[in-house]
């Protein structure tokens, strides 16, 4: 008989899955959600600290090293750990690079990214090549994939994993016999199943907005660029068993009582909220939205007072001079 047990919530690392064309935005989101991962891991500890616990798999040309002492998301890039891989790009040569980075401290590895392991040099398509083809030439390379696939998984440390991805096009037929050039959505450059290998996957489009395609965290409900706080929740789901949904609602909650405490007394406050709602309710903004409204608000609020306040002083002095 089998043996049965009692499912218990327990921590995890995530495998994070990033996919987007090419100047999308993957690599500075990775890096900005593996800083948001560390602020909530070491809290105590200083920026470059933090940053030395984020390592990187570089297979972009040392595309990386652009971004560090650049400011995102409020934060300077510091420098990180990283291995530079170069061809080819065949599972041994990532799983040694990663293991380094293991060793070195990391306890975030971005591998920036996948692609190469599946369509570049030494990647699973040419290897399948390189073993005559066909469904023999797959079934030598398996084991291979398999141990890539450990890789993405990694029990040990969070894993983001960044992927290329392009329009994909199907050419079609009309009824009158003209040729139609119609785009399908996003293709990413790897096996066709692989972001169900993921706890969570983003699809990054141009405007650098991040969609969750798959979410085992049931956070991610919107289309919003990766950050530092794309971090935090991650890490808050995963390491502390947190119920990120309820803590937010409960923000939520928080920043409508505090927007409405703030206008209860001005006429240009609750003009401003009717002119900003009057396609989506308050109660259904996002708790960033929210903040910012709370921000504009208060500026808004303040010229109020000061403006009544200096009439006020105008009719003292009138009254005076009467």
């Amino acid at each position: 008989m089998a043996k049965i047990v009692k499912a218990k919530r327990q921590k995890i690392k995530v495998p994070i899955l990033v996919m987007g064309a090419s100047g999308s935005g993957k690599t500075i989101g990775s890096l900005l959600v593996a800083k948001g991962m560390m602020e909530r891991m070491y809290p105590d500890a200083s920026n470059e600290d933090q940053w030395d616990k984020v390592g990187v798999i570089d297979t972009e040309h040392k595309r990386t090293n652009l971004y560090v002492d650049t400011e995102h998301d409020g934060v300077r890039i510091g420098e990180f750990p990283k291995v530079d891989l170069s061809a080819p790009f065949d599972a041994a040569h990532y799983l040694d690079a990663f293991r380094s980075l293991q060793e070195y401290g990391c306890q975030v590895i971005i591998i920036d990214g996948i692609s190469n392991a599946w369509s570049d040099e030494g990647g699973v398509m040419q290897q399948v090549d390189d073993n005559g083809g066909g469904m023999q030439g797959w079934k030598n390379v398996a084991p291979e994939q398999r141990n890539f696939l450990k890789l993405l998984t990694n029990q040990d440390v969070h894993v983001i994993a960044t992927v290329r991805s392009k329009q994909g096009v199907e050419v079609t037929t009309d009824d009158n016999g003209k040729i139609q050039v119609e785009k399908v959505g996003l293709k990413m450059e790897q096996k066709d199943s692989l972001e169900y290998e993921f706890a969570i996957a983003f699809q990054v489009y141009e405007n650098h907005r991040a969609q969750a395609t798959k979410d085992n965290s049931s956070i991610f409900t919107n289309a919003d660029p990766l950050s530092r706080e794309t971090g935090h929740k991650i890490y808050d789901w995963a390491e502390k068993g947190t119920d990120v949904k309820a803590e937010e609602h409960k923000q939520v909650e928080k920043a409508l009582a505090a927007i409405m405490g703030l206008v209860k007394d001005s006429e240009a406050g609750q003009l401003e909220i009717e002119r900003s709602t009057t396609k989506v309710p308050l109660e259904k903004w996002p708790l960033s939205s929210l903040r910012n409204l709370y921000v504009a608000l208060k500026t808004t609020v303040s010229k109020e007072q000061a403006t009544k306040q200096d009439k006020e002083e105008q009719q003292k002095s009138e009254k005076a001079g009467n």
